[in-house]
C-alpha cells in the first residue's frame, strides 16, 4: 500500500490563529494533533502560542469560538500552551486550516506537528496509501472559492520512506506513547537551552505523573541513540 508524505502551507486571512502571526511581529503558534475521533469527526490538539502579550492575551479570548473546549496547561513568559478539542463542523466554521486536512484524508493521515507563522499554516501529513493530487487540489480550489482559505502553496508531495528519513527510522522502534512524549517535548522545547518546559509541565499536558513522562522520553532517548550509533 504504501505511504505518502504530503507537505503544504495554507492561509486563511479569517482565522485568529493566522492573523495572530501575521500582525504581531515574532509570534508563531505551534499545533500538535494529539487525536482524530473519525467516528465523531473532532480532533484534540495542544496549542502553544509563542508572541508579545498583548496579542497573545486578545488572541486567546477567541479560544472560546475557535474550539469547543479549551484548557490551559502552561504559561511562561510571551508563551502559553493550552489542550483544545473541536469538532470538524466547528473547524469549519472558523475557517481554520486544519478542516481540510481532518475533513479530506480523515484517519487515514497521521498529522505531524505544525506551526502557524506569517499567516501560514505550515503542514506535514503521512497518508495511507496513494493521494490522487488533481483531487485533493481540486477540494483546496473548492475552499479557497468558498472563501474558506485565500492561498493555498503545495510544496512536497512524494512517496514516504522512513527509513531515508531520520525521526521515521528512529520512530519506528517507539511504541506510541514514547514517541508521542518525545515529539510533543521537542516541539515545545524541552531539549532547548535553557529549557521552555519542564518534566512538570509535560506531565500537566498529558495528565501523567512527572515520574512516568521521565520514564517515557528516557526509553525513547535510549532507543534513539541505539539506533544512531548501533
Amino acid at each position: 500500500m504504501g505511504l505518502t508524505e504530503v507537505v503544504y502551507k495554507i492561509r486563511s486571512q479569517h482565522y485568529p490563529l493566522c492573523q495572530y502571526t501575521e500582525r504581531a511581529q515574532g509570534a508563531k503558534v505551534l499545533v500538535s494533533q494529539t487525536n482524530y475521533d473519525a467516528d465523531h469527526k473532532a480532533g484534540r490538539f495542544l496549542v502553544t502560542l509563542v508572541g508579545p502579550e498583548q496579542p497573545t492575551r486578545d488572541t486567546l479570548q477567541l479560544f472560546d469560538k475557535l474550539f469547543d473546549r479549551h484548557e490551559v496547561v502552561r504559561t511562561a513568559k510571551d508563551t502559553v500552551s493550552l489542550r483544545c478539542s473541536a469538532s470538524l463542523e466547528r473547524l469549519r466554521d472558523t475557517n481554520s486550516p486544519a478542516a481540510f486536512a481532518l475533513e479530506y484524508f480523515g484517519d487515514t493521515a497521521v498529522v505531524q506537528p505544525g506551526v502557524i507563522k506569517q499567516g501560514y499554516w505550515h503542514a506535514r501529513l503521512v497518508v495511507t496509501g496513494k493521494v490522487d493530487l488533481a483531487d485533493m487540489l481540486g477540494a483546496y480550489e473548492r475552499g479557497l472559492h468558498g472563501g474558506q482559505y485565500d492561498d493555498f502553496k503545495l510544496i512536497r508531495i512524494d512517496d514516504y520512506d522512513p527509513e531515508q528519513q531520520i525521526t521515521g527510522a528512529f520512530s519506528e522502534n517507539l511504541t506510541p506513547k514514547q514517541l508521542e512524549v518525545l515529539k510533543t517535548a521537542l516541539a515545545l522545547g524541552f531539549y532547548n537551552t535553557p529549557r521552555s518546559v519542564t518534566l512538570d509541565d509535560l506531565s500537566n499536558i498529558f495528565g501523567i505523573s512527572k515520574a512516568a513522562v521521565h520514564n517515557r522520553l528516557q526509553a525513547a532517548e535510549r532507543k534513539v541513540v541505539s539506533k544512531f550509533f548501533a
